[in-house]
């Protein structure tokens, strides 16, 4: 049964805290917060001139803002970023269907994540792909998120992609920036890595297409770990303030155990993201004990995960009732086989339910009436 409106909410908040369930990290997760939290406050320090926002410019910003709520983006004939960027596979009428199938949605932003491989094989070529794919978004009444850097992945081949393993969750996505053929970090290329940074903040720093900078997705997951990618995180804080853009900043908190990391993210972020696949219950407890003290807005840029209870009906409802801007996870399901789950291996089963995403390749709702709810809570201002 789906629900909307700030009543239950409140009921809900009165009872979040006897209900909230237990939230078990994985292995991978507790190794990385194990390798965090013994790092020195001292290594927090930005280089560069230009600071965080104060609370009360991000607020102005924020006022100008409808409530936010749209999708992450990868186009479904796209294995990966590279896929998506490369001039040979960049799908400009595609994306432009399937983001009018979003506009009909009620989303108004996007959250892209951005390929520095591509860029160094074709930095202008790049650079022309992304003022286009703006183009297209804009044109349906979109802006976008633009996301520099990702924790997972990170040794990329330019070229042809692997094809899709059917049951096998986002297995290509590519981490950046590149890691050395043996999987450690080049620190050889942090020079290069400054280039692309400024270039590409550069060219969009006063762009109004350009909803916000997230500058780094989980940092310290799988590849680009540790104390390395902690040192070069505050690098690119840096050289993005040194670009002088007008959007905001952030960077999402994706594991509340990484206390020292996300002190360090808190200190930089002009608006504050969080990553969350947890039913509205533990959202709500986030909300109020860890993100509204900061005072300044927030936006979850990843959610949706039907299989552990976050869903339209009550997570989204949630945040429109909060004016916390929401991005979920997917739109139409592709090559990046979003809709299995984390833990699947392979098999082409069809899940039950869709674990992310939310159109068929034709365009067609994967739950109709999951789809009607949206266009109505979106539509209700």
């Amino acid at each position: 049964m789906m629900h909307s409106g700030v009543s239950i909410f409140r009921l809900v908040r009165a009872i979040s805290a006897l209900v909230l369930t237990t939230f078990t990290l994985t292995s991978a997760a507790q190794t990385q917060a194990d390798a965090y939290c013994d790092m020195p406050a001292g290594q927090t320090v930005v280089p560069g001139g230009a600071r965080q926002w104060t609370a009360r410019k991000a607020a102005r910003w924020y006022a100008e803002q409808p409530f936010l709520a749209g999708c992450n983006y990868i186009p479904r004939n796209a294995v990966n970023q590279l896929e998506m960027w490369q001039e040979e596979t960049f799908s400009p009428d595609l994306i432009d269907q399937e983001l009018g199938w979003a506009e009909e949605l009620g989303f108004n932003c996007l959250r892209v994540f951005l390929q520095s491989t591509v860029w160094k094989t074709d930095p202008e070529g790049f650079l022309r792909r992304v003022d286009r794919f703006l183009e297209i978004a804009d044109r349906h009444g979109m802006k976008t998120m633009l996301v520099l850097f990702a924790g997972s992945g990170g040794v990329n081949k330019p070229g042809p992609q692997p094809e899709p393993v059917p049951g096998c969750h986002n297995r290509y996505f590519c981490g950046s920036p590149d890691l050395r053929p043996d999987g450690t970090e080049d620190t050889d290329a942090y020079p290069q890595v400054e280039r692309f940074v400024k270039q590409v903040v550069g060219t969009f720093r006063c762009d109004d297409r350009v909803l916000a900078w997230d500058l780094w997705n989980e940092p310290g997951w799988k590849n680009h770990r540790g104390v390395t990618a902690y040192g070069l995180l505050a690098k690119v804080v840096g050289w993005t303030r040194d670009a002088r853009p007008r959007q905001p900043l952030t960077i999402g908190i994706w594991n509340t155990d990484l206390n020292v990391l996300n002190k360090f993210i808190f200190s930089v972020s002009d608006i504050v993201s969080f990553h969350s696949y947890s039913d509205h219950f533990k959202v709500l407890s986030e909300l109020d004990e860890r993100y509204k003290p900061l005072g300044r807005p927030i936006l979850c840029t990843e959610y949706l995960a039907r299989n552990f209870g976050s869903r339209f009906d009550n997570v989204l409802a949630l945040f429109k009732a909060e004016r916390v801007g929401a991005l979920c996870w997917g739109l139409v399901d592709g090559k990046t086989c979003t809709k299995w789950p984390w833990s699947w291996d392979g098999g082409a089963r069809e899940p039950d339910p869709w674990f992310h995403d939310v159109l068929h390749p034709d365009g067609s709702p994967y739950d109709v009436r999951e789809a009607e709810f949206v266009r109505r809570l979106l539509r209700d201002k």
